[in-house]
């Protein structure tokens, strides 16, 4: 059986300019932590701020005494539901749907790095630590906002070679939000940068005792990697994923088949040439 569940996410459609993000199946989840408050939002992102469409997510961050956790809320629905299917006994599982942001991350309350997962379309796992940046910020004593029924004020700052924009309620005395954003005298409810290709904006908030949990996952091969690896690897990947793909098959182009957008399968010398316009969240 593992060696078809490897081989369930060589099918996949290039030709919609999209990352591929297959279902892990979890081996182990012990909690770390526990959040004291729970927030939902809503991400729009692009891999490119010159692409027409955005890509939507669900992310959760879990605000814990020690961690805030952040992590897209689909991938992990869709985890759980395919763990689910093979402890049932399926020869197959679910994979996730739509295209959610590939990362997680786990900072600390108080710290200087925290540490990441980003999700490859192999079942990989890039997992590396990166640094939390000591935001400066610019508040407008003018511009206000309300972001569901909270009073927000209007923050700016720069980081990792964007603007960002930032709207944050002082009713919510939480100096935390999405991704690495926080240092605000108040909960972070909505943030863009200045080209907008990423937006986040809150849809829930709630105060919380349930676990901030750490999950293995069966058939593992992730990759400890620096930040400056990662970098390499996405722009790697980005420039051809399906050349990408192949040579984590082992060079083995037999067993990797590209869909179009017609359902019919492509030759992978022609879909080798396809690559996926890419702009990093952080420009360093």
């Amino acid at each position: 059986m593992k060696q078809i569940l490897s081989l369930l996410c060589i099918f996949i459609s290039i030709t919609g300019f999209s990352q591929e993000t297959c279902s892990r199946i979890i081996d182990k989840a012990t909690p770390v932590d526990t959040a004291r408050y729970t927030v939902a939002y809503s991400l729009k992102y692009k891999f490119h701020p010159g692409i027409k469409d955005y890509y939507d997510d669900v992310r959760i961050v879990q605000i814990g005494k020690h961690r805030v956790k952040d992590y897209s809320d689909i991938i992990n629905h869709f985890d759980s539901l395919a763990t689910e299917q093979i402890r049932r006994g399926a020869d197959s599982y679910s994979n996730v749907s739509g295209n959610p942001w590939p990362l997680e991350i786990v900072r600390p309350v108080r710290g200087a790095n925290a540490d990441s997962k980003y999700r490859l379309s192999t079942h990989t796992f890039l997992v590396y630590s990166d640094s939390v940046p000591t935001l400066e910020w610019n508040f407008s004593s003018n511009d206000t906002d309300t972001i569901m029924g909270y009073e927000c004020r209007k923050a700016t700052t720069e980081f990792a070679g964007r603007n960002y924009t930032a709207w944050y309620a002082p009713e919510l005395p939480l100096p935390f939000g999405p991704y690495k954003f926080g240092g605000l005298p108040g909960l972070i409810l909505k943030i863009e940068d200045g080209e907008r290709q990423f937006v986040w904006e809150a849809i829930g908030f709630q105060q919380s005792n349930a676990p901030i949990m750490e999950y293995t996952y069966q058939d593992g091969n992730d990759k400890r990697c620096s930040v400056s690896d990662v970098e390499k690897t996405l722009v790697r990947y980005f420039k051809s994923p399906v050349a990408f793909l192949i040579a984590e098959m082992g060079g083995d182009s037999g067993r990797v088949h590209i869909v179009g957008k017609n359902g019919k399968e492509m030759d992978n010398s022609e879909a080798s040439k396809m690559s996926i316009p890419y702009k990093p969240l952080e420009i360093r």
